[in-house]
């Protein structure tokens, strides 16, 4: 799935509205689809390409965790609401990670005020966020009844059509978007991502390197870019570029995975291991270790690195063990002779 740099809380979506956009060119983004590398025999984790809005996510993060959060905007019950006072209320659900309260709440207000658009906005976001992609694009194309030149509305269509795979149609919305305010670097990132998805890599290439021209170092777009060198096989380009990424970044488990999978496609395979278990547990990391041999068909040390999966945690069992049943007969399907030198050859996975 695309990795995302999302806003914690709704003052700061509020706040990069009036701050950065002049409420007219909203930057939030949410979730584009996955782009999916071709890998239908086995069970290694995909490379993950950016968008950026992370809040929802984050917040509920933040719950579970037990983390404390932000104070809520208080609001009076006991006197008769406003649509002020609803829209706080939304934004304190919202910043609960109460979608659906808040989607309840911005409803009332745009009952009393349809002309409201950055709550339209939110609750656009919402319904992207919630899987109803039709009907965030409803909301995110009402906005322009009231404002024509809200460039980010159109970007919110072309985010809404690229979850229903409508890349065409998407990619006309995005390109709107950069009609209205040039400046609107996400949505050149967006359209990086359609290339992609239509595997015009170098294409893709290009509007990532515009991205970084108006947001350099921007750890998701740096994403983005190496995954495209990587999909079009400049491995080392994508070694560096990813390695920017994480650098960037902090930590990022996505990136770390397909740090991890750029590394392994150049044969470092200790290295390929060190950067997937930045990302995630070690079972897995031979997991995908197994798979990157699988796909050069070194059979018996694929075998290995699935075996040492099990090992390392049983939970895992069953994932691995459907690789190993498929290593294994990939490396029965040779000739003897060539098993039993892949055998010598590949005694461990590392």
């Amino acid at each position: 799935m695309y990795l995302e740099n999302k806003w914690k809380t709704v003052t700061e979506v509020v706040n990069h509205l009036e701050g950065v956009t002049n409420m007219k060119n909203v930057c939030i983004f949410g979730l584009a689809g996955l782009l999916l590398v071709a890998n239908a025999c086995s069970t290694k984790e995909k490379p993950a390409f950016s968008v950026q809005d992370e809040h929802y996510q984050q917040i509920l993060e933040r719950q579970k965790a037990g983390i404390e959060i932000e104070p809520q905007v208080a609001v009076d019950l006991s006197k008769e609401m406003t649509e002020e006072d609803y829209e706080k209320l939304g934004d304190a659900h919202f910043q609960q990670g109460d979608l659906q309260m808040a989607k309840v709440q911005y409803k009332k207000v745009l009952n009393i005020a349809p002309e409201r658009i950055l709550v339209r906005y939110k609750l656009a976001v919402i319904y992207l966020e919630k899987g109803k992609s039709q009907e965030a694009y409803d909301q995110f194309h009402e906005i322009l009844d009231y404002d024509l030149n809200f460039a980010s509305a159109y970007e919110g269509m072309g985010r809404a059509l690229l979850k229903m795979e409508k890349d065409v149609e998407a990619e006309r919305e995005f390109q709107a978007a950069l009609l209205y305010d040039s400046e609107l670097w996400t949505s050149t990132n967006y359209l990086g991502i359609v290339a992609d998805r239509r595997h015009a890599h170098q294409d893709a290439i290009h509007m990532y390197e515009v991205a970084l021209e108006q947001k350099a170092d921007n750890p998701a777009i740096l994403n983005n870019l190496g995954m495209a060198y990587y999909l079009d096989k400049q491995y080392e380009n994508a070694v560096r570029t990813l390695q920017q990424a994480l650098q960037t970044s902090g930590s990022n488990d996505r990136i770390a995975n397909n740090l991890g999978l750029a590394l392994a496609k150049l044969g470092h395979y200790d290295l390929a291991y060190d950067a997937y278990t930045r990302g995630m547990d070690p079972a897995k990391a031979y997991n995908n270790l197994g798979v990157a041999f699988l796909e050069e068909r070194q059979y018996a040390r694929a075998s290995r690195c699935f075996e040492k999966a099990m090992e390392t945690q049983p939970t895992f069992y069953e994932k691995a063990k459907e690789n190993l049943s498929l290593s294994n007969r990939m490396l029965r399907k040779l000739p003897m002779i060539q098993q039993q030198a892949l055998i010598r050859q590949e005694p461990a996975c590392l």
